[in-house]
């Protein structure tokens, strides 16, 4: 099950960003870290993206004489290496922006899906957690 860390800004409001691989980083690039308010570097990974593809145009490929578009070049190889980066690193990038906004980390919960986190740090706000690790806080006894 995958892991979630949540946040919260100084309205109340949660987030939930995933630790680890974002497949949906992968799939959009740069249009996935803007969707997230990551400005600056969503514009310029969707500007070099396609700015790669006015450096190095891909040839046209023929199928028996017929022109039928598209045919793979390095422009596609250097578009698919930018995409696995964001994959890699875009949830980190969005957990820097979150703090970068404001929001502070109060939990980190085991779920299906990011609205399954909230939900699960909704159950239990008492939790904290500290350098990653969620720990149970206790009322004391008087």
């Amino acid at each position: 099950m995958p892991k979630f860390r949540i946040y919260k800004d100084p309205d109340g409001r949660l987030d939930a960003v995933k630790v680890g691989f974002s497949f949906p980083g992968v799939i959009f690039g740069g249009f996935w870290l803007l969707w997230h308010r990551i400005w600056t570097l969503g514009s310029v990974i969707v500007f070099i993206g396609l700015g790669v593809y006015f450096a190095f145009p891909s040839p046209e490929g023929y199928i028996l004489g017929i022109a039928y578009g598209h045919r793979f070049g390095l422009a596609d190889v250097l578009n698919i290496a930018i995409c696995a980066i964001v994959g890699a690193f875009g949830n980190e990038w969005r957990r820097n922006s979150l703090t970068d906004r404001g929001f502070e980390s109060v939990s980190d919960e085991l779920a299906k899906t990011a609205d399954g986190a909230k939900a699960e740090y909704l159950r239990d706000p008492g939790k904290v957690v500290a350098f990653g690790v969620s720990h149970e806080v206790k009322e004391p006894h008087f």
